[in-house]
């Protein structure tokens, strides 16, 4: 009997703690909406989050059903509710999600308040151009040793253990990178590279799955996917990125749309082997590619 009223108090206090979660992202939601619906904000600020997640809020309280307003009825629930959304905003939305990413990016995509520490990563991407990847090394570690924060060098040290191929190297400098900017694209961007080259695909499919939702914008995510699952034979997902990768070179111009056009050739070719160009097909025109398929 004990057993069975400790089971139902686990399942009330679960039910309790999905109820206020799926409250916290219906609101998340529609503070998301109202932000996309101001067309005069271009910058936006904790302060018009914060405002959005309350008018959302109050939408919720007098729309919402009776359960939801139960959980919001105490000042204290509010205020824990409205903690708890502010905290869940950038995975729920895109433009509150790029508003943090890129005050990130100005805090640590700059170079090192240590004069010194810049004088050796100078020197350090002197040594890159020539390919002196040794002495380059000592340099971008020097910069590093001064400014342990200072991802610029982090990223470019990395970047010098991958020219020497020592990719795991490479991958270990990235992680330090990440750690201080999780965000970062440069380091997300490479260290997939570097897990590809040692054939550890889930972890390089990871980081472009971070890419991708991090900058949706930006094709190299796209693009580093739909290679990976095309290896993986998951020809699906890989034309669904390819073509999106393509469709944003084509839009801005880019000269990679010569690599999306070569990976699809490669793509249609084992695809027709396999009998599967109605795929291709019906892809295509999912993303309204024009293709000729024979």
């Amino acid at each position: 009997m004990i057993r069975t009223y400790t089971l139902l108090i686990l399942f009330l206090l679960t039910s309790a703690c999905l109820k206020a979660q799926n409250l916290r992202e219906k609101i998340a939601y529609n503070a998301c909406e109202q932000l996309d619906s101001i067309q005069k904000v271009k910058v936006l600020n904790d302060s018009i989050i914060r405002n959005s997640i309350t008018h959302a809020l109050a939408r919720v309280m007098t729309e919402g059903t009776a359960e939801e307003k139960k959980i919001i009825c105490t000042v204290t629930g509010i205020r824990q509710l409205l903690k708890e959304t502010f905290e869940v905003m950038p995975s729920a939305c895109y433009p509150v999600r790029r508003f943090l990413v890129e005050k990130k990016r100005t805090e640590f995509y700059k170079f090192s308040d240590n004069e010194k520490a810049n004088l050796h990563f100078d020197a350090g991407n002197d040594f890159l151009k020539s390919q002196n990847y040794k002495k380059a090394i000592k340099a971008f570690k020097s910069a590093i040793k001064l400014d342990k924060s200072f991802v610029y060098a982090i990223d470019h040290l990395a970047v010098a253990y991958r020219r020497q191929m020592n990719f795991k190297k490479a991958i270990k400098y990235y992680k330090q990178s990440l750690s201080i900017f999780p965000e970062g694209d440069v380091a997300l961007l490479n260290i997939a590279v570097s897990y590809t080259f040692l054939m550890d695909n889930n972890k390089a499919l990871e980081c472009y799955n971070q890419l991708m939702f991090l900058y949706p914008n930006e094709a190299e995510g796209y693009f580093g996917s739909a290679k990976i699952r095309f290896r993986n034979s998951d020809y699906s997902k890989a034309l669904d990125h390819l073509f999106i990768a393509h469709s944003i070179y084509a839009d801005t111009h880019s000269d990679y749309i010569k690599d999306s056009t070569k990976l699809f050739e490669i793509m249609y070719v084992q695809l027709k082997e396999e009998n599967k160009l109605d795929l291709v097909k019906a892809k295509a025109k999912e993303h309204n590619v024009q293709i000729n398929v024979e």
